[in-house]
């Protein structure tokens, strides 16, 4: 589940509920996300069924296409090829990136927990977009330039996970596996 698009707010504690546009043009994804963390708390509540809901936030990792819109492989891509690096509409807001079988070892973690509300899986380490494009275009000769557009309405300017629960010792970035 995207983290984003229940927070909208950068470090919000897990048990923030959310500020989102309900009839704004992200309104149907954000919405569904948050839709979805409501019918598994109400399985878990009337049914019993042991739900856990996970808010990833930016992942990355091996065999990633280069042209699913996600930051890490779009720049790679824009690079490969040339582009210049469009989609920088965020290039001033800050943004965490976590290898992703960190990720999956505190997806497993929260599966063996008892912890049934939101938690929250990402890297408490932030850099800007426009700090990671150039960080990637280093790696390229003759990489093509930065190209700044202007965000979009309702995009988000910042959402960063929360770092201070966790109870079953995940970790990622400069802390430590429990």
């Amino acid at each position: 589940m995207s983290a984003t698009a229940i927070l909208k707010f950068r470090r919000s504690p897990e048990e923030y509920w959310g500020r989102v546009n309900p009839i704004g043009p992200r309104a149907v994804y954000d919405e569904a996300k948050r839709f979805a963390e409501a019918m598994t708390m109400a399985y878990h509540r009337y049914y019993g069924v042991d739900t856990h809901i996970v808010r990833i936030f930016n992942t990355y990792g091996p065999r990633m296409r280069l042209n699913d819109g996600r930051a890490l492989p779009n720049f790679v891509h824009q690079a490969l090829t040339g582009k210049p690096h469009y989609g920088l509409r965020r290039w001033q807001t800050n943004a965490e990136f976590l290898l992703c079988v960190r990720s999956y070892r505190g997806i497993y973690r929260l599966m063996l927990s008892d912890e049934h509300f939101a938690d929250e899986h990402g890297n408490p380490q932030e850099i800007t977009i426009l700090q990671f494009a150039e960080r990637i275009r280093e790696h390229f000769e003759n990489a093509a330039p930065i190209i700044f557009e202007p965000l979009p309405q309702d995009d988000p300017k910042a959402a960063l996970p929360a770092t201070s629960r966790k109870p079953r010792g995940f970790s990622a970035g400069s802390r430590k596996w429990g």
